[in-house]
């Protein structure tokens, strides 16, 4: 395959190849492209014929549009014609970047080791926010992500094939959300996956699970700042021989709770901010110290319910029934239903730790609360 590589150009789109799976065809003689992954025909006008054409035979971009001019277009319509075209071409995901990714780390997600490339140092720097646990590259993952700027898009690679397009500001965010879903939730069928954070009191260990708006991550955060020790804020792998792990993302917090811990967390409000696809702000905070690696024992489960009427905190503690019922309200498993052998891993589970929901108003007073049931004073 050929690669569009402009000698000398300025062109904000760097080296460019058309991306697997696509295929140029003339049908009743117009000039038409075929993306396997899209599964989709894309028409093409004379000039966009002529500009893919001459990017085959790896003409340099300026050359494509003094060959436009030499058709009738002005120097001016000629490079629009250039720009407009490679712009969605990339959006359709009918070229791809094609150049070195030389900024390089590993991570963990799940069971499977990933690695991530960057074209430059400000994309790894996004795509590192996400992440606690890191290590240097070693060529040995499992997985391989390349990311790429070209004009103002970020372009991730996920083993050779484009999987996603998306802003800078929003690449962190949509990055993640795809690795949850196609790595987290489609591993093991057997494994249970249970939207929780995951704290530590020693060798202890403690899931909080609450419905969006419940202060799971401002909650998750004071108890760091008491000393708790971190493993996830978001998501838990219960495998079938009853280990959990937390997945080892960093604390994700979205704009309503940045205030709610500038008291103990004095910094948040110098940390990047992040665009959500679902139109949240966010930012993800550095907490590597507190990071609790590998698979944690679980003693207790708490279940959040806020109420700005709750006083003072109460935990209210579950039967085993009710829990695996709250369990399976908020978990996922790989082909979308839990398996019996799943059920069996969570009756384990729950048959040795202690449950509760937790009804609080401000996130000190619950952490305070908690804390004396970790000591044993509940």
């Amino acid at each position: 395959m050929n690669f569009i590589a402009p000698p000398g150009s300025q062109s904000p789109f760097g080296v460019l190849r058309p991306a697997i799976g696509t295929s140029f065809a003339l049908v009743d003689q117009l000039p038409v492209l075929f993306s396997e992954d899209e599964q989709k025909l894309f028409e093409l006008n004379d000039v966009a014929a002529f500009i893919w054409c001459s990017m085959l035979d790896a003409m340099p971009f300026e050359t494509i549009s003094d060959q436009l001019v030499d058709r009738g277009l002005s120097p001016a319509r000629a490079r629009e014609s250039v720009r407009d075209a490679l712009n969605q071409w990339l959006v359709a995901g009918l070229i791809v970047p094609h150049r070195a990714a030389d900024f390089a780390f590993n991570a963990l997600v799940g069971q499977t080791s990933i690695e991530i490339r960057a074209s430059d140092a400000q994309t790894l720097h996004h795509l590192r926010s996400l992440f606690i646990a890191m290590t240097a590259p070693t060529g040995c993952a499992q997985t391989t992500f390349r990311v790429y700027q070209v004009s103002n898009t970020s372009i991730v690679m996920h083993d050779d094939r484009r999987v996603l397009s998306c802003a800078m500001n929003e690449l962190a965010p949509t990055f993640k959300a795809y690795v949850i879903r196609h790595l987290l939730l489609a591993g093991d069928a057997r494994d249970v996956i249970f939207h929780a954070a995951a704290v530590t009191s020693g060798t202890h260990g403690m899931l909080i699970s609450g419905h969006p708006g419940t202060g799971k991550s401002t909650l998750t955060m004071h108890l760091l700042n008491a000393g708790f020790g971190y493993s996830t804020d978001d998501i838990v792998t219960i495998s079938p021989d009853g280990s959990i792990r937390g997945a080892p993302f960093a604390p994700t917090l979205k704009a309503n709770s940045w205030s709610l811990i500038d008291d103990i967390w004095p910094d948040v409000n110098d940390v990047p901010i992040h665009d959500r696809p679902d139109g949240h702000a966010v930012r993800y905070l550095d907490v590597e110290p507190n990071f609790h690696e590998g698979a944690i024992r679980i003693d207790w489960i708490i279940f959040l319910e806020r109420a700005s009427d709750c006083t003072l905190p109460v935990l209210v503690e579950l039967r085993e029934l009710d829990t695996i019922k709250r369990i399976v309200d908020a978990s996922f498993a790989a082909n979308g239903k839990l398996t019996s052998e799943g059920f069996r891993t969570l009756k384990s589970v729950v048959s040795h730790t202690r449950s509760f929901v937790l009804h609080y108003s401000e996130a000190a007073d619950a952490t305070v609360k908690l804390i004396e049931l970790c000591d044993g004073k509940l």
